[in-house]
C-alpha cells in the first residue's frame, strides 16, 4: 500500500509500504523505597528531542511517592545539529496514517512486557505526556489498550484524531498542566484541548502555572498528588 506523501515534484514517484520489525527501548525508574503496598504505575511519554532516560530524570522527583515510572522511547532516533547529540521523537506528519498504528502496536507490546515483568498496583494505572508526548498519552488512553485511571496532559494541546472522536471514548480523568509563558506549544490550544474534553463529559482538572516548556518541581508536586486523588 503506497503512502501519502507531502512532498510534490513533476516526476511521479510512487512509495511503497515494507512492514519490518525493529527493536525499540524503555527505560524504567523504581520507586526510592519499598513503601509497604505496590506501588501505582506511571507510563511516561517523553517530548520531542528527548530520551528515555533524560525524561526520567526530569521525573525523579516522583518516586517518593511510590510509583513505578515505566518510560517508552520514540522510535525515530537523530542527530541534533552539529552537537553529536542523539534525540528521539514519536512521528512527523509524513506517513501518519501508518505511523499511529505502529505506535499502537509498540504501546500494546510494552504494555504486555510490563505486565510480565514488574509487580505493580493493577488497579493505578495513570499515563502522563509531555509535549509531543501528550498526543501519544491520549492515544495510548484512547485505543482500549489500557484502562487508564488517569492521564497527565503536559505543556501540549489534544491531538486532532482524538478530539475527532472524544464522544466514542470512554471518559477518563485528565489533568492539563501547561506554563503560562510556554513559548514552544501554545498554551490558549492547551486551554481549547481542556475545554474539548470537558465538553465531552471528561472530568477534566488544570494546572496554569506562571512558567515556560518545562516541568519544575513544585509542578510535579501538584501532579503526584493528582494522582494519590484518583
Amino acid at each position: 500500500m503506497a503512502i501519502n506523501d507531502p512532498e510534490s515534484g513533476a516526476m511521479p514517484i510512487d512509495v511503497e509500504q515494507l512492514r519490518v520489525s525493529y527493536s525499540v527501548y524503555y527505560g524504567v525508574a523504581r520507586p526510592d523505597r519499598d513503601h509497604g503496598r505496590p506501588p501505582a504505575l506511571i507510563f511516561a511519554a517523553h517530548g520531542y528531542g528527548q530520551s528515555c532516560k533524560s525524561f526520567l530524570r526530569t521525573l525523579e522527583p516522583l518516586r517518593k511517592h511510590n510509583f513505578l515510572i515505566i518510560a517508552p522511547q520514540g522510535p525515530n532516533q537523530f542527530y541534533w545539529q552539529d552537537t553529536g547529540k542523539v534525540g528521539f521523537c514519536w512521528m512527523t506528519r509524513y506517513g501518519r496514517e501508518n505511523t499511529i498504528p505502529d505506535l499502537m502496536a509498540y504501546m500494546r507490546a510494552l504494555k504486555d512486557d510490563v505486565h510480565a515483568r514488574y509487580e505493580f498496583d493493577r488497579d493505578r494505572v495513570f499515563i502522563l505526556g509531555f509535549s509531543q508526548g501528550t498526543a501519544l498519552a491520549f492515544r495510548f488512553a484512547s485505543e482500549g489498550i489500557i484502562e487508564p485511571r488517569g492521564v497527565v496532559a503536559c505543556g501540549a494541546d489534544l491531538p486532532p484524531d482524538v478530539a475527532d472522536r472524544l464522544g466514542e471514548i470512554v471518559p477518563y480523568p485528565v489533568y492539563v498542566v501547561h506554563g503560562k509563558n510556554d513559548s514552544t506549544m501554545n498554551f490558549v490550544k492547551g486551554q481549547e484541548g481542556a475545554d474539548a474534553l470537558r465538553a465531552a463529559g471528561f472530568d477534566v482538572e488544570t494546572l496554569y502555572f506562571d512558567g515556560e516548556h518545562d516541568l519544575p518541581a513544585p509542578v510535579l508536586e501538584s501532579i503526584a498528588e493528582w494522582i494519590h486523588r484518583h
